[in-house]
């Protein structure tokens, strides 16, 4: 096809949920687009979707209102997840890489010793919490530590995120960063247990 999306779009050569994907540089579904069909049917400013998180980074971002605000922030989700997901270990990977069973894995991912997020019928396990050849040092005390239901993009943020308090040669590193430089766990843990996950 020739001419812009703008152009494509108002021809009918492309449906609206491709051109909001090809305007964002991601796959959107229509899922997505719920948001700013919830807002609109109410006469609300679709703005109003935006959790207090997402709107503060927006605001801190300089971007003015924009009715696609809500459809670009779960666009941005979605691909994340994508990402995290296609990038992570399968059980049988992760056994072979700490040289353990998969009933192993599969165990310790019930106790919440290992990141495991469940993929239909398959447990996939971030990348992130890996080494080369090894799980992340005293990770498992932090995931353990964790509240239950979190979000993977949360836990994603809340492992791999810099923090102010966890300072290498002066600058701040994230948790999986300190802890794979020999950083005590104690004091990641302390930071970890001080993280607002409703905002996260």
């Amino acid at each position: 096809m020739v001419g812009t999306i703008d152009d494509r779009y108002l021809a009918g050569d492309v449906d609206f949920e491709a051109a909001v994907g090809e305007a964002l540089g991601t796959p959107v579904s229509r899922e997505t687009m719920l948001p700013l069909l919830h807002a609109l049917r109410r006469g609300a400013h679709p703005n109003a979707q935006l959790s207090d998180h997402d709107a503060a980074l927006y605001d801190a971002a300089g971007f003015t209102e924009d009715p696609l605000a809500p459809a670009a922030a779960a666009a941005e989700r979605e691909q994340r997840m994508r990402e995290l997901t296609a990038t992570a270990k399968t059980v049988e990977e992760a056994a072979g890489l700490l040289g353990v069973s998969t009933s192993r894995i599969r165990q310790r991912a019930g106790a919440g010793s290992v990141w495991a997020i469940k993929v239909g019928n398959k447990l996939l396990l971030p990348v992130v919490q890996f080494t080369g050849e090894a799980m992340v040092p005293n990770l498992d005390r932090i995931l353990t530590m964790l509240p239950d239901g979190l979000h993977p993009l949360a836990l994603e943020r809340a492992l791999t995120d810099p923090r102010v308090d966890l300072m290498l040669d002066g600058r701040p590193v994230s948790v999986i960063d300190w802890l794979t430089s020999g950083g005590d766990v104690e004091t990641a843990l302390e930071v970890i247990t001080q993280i607002d996950w409703e905002a996260a």
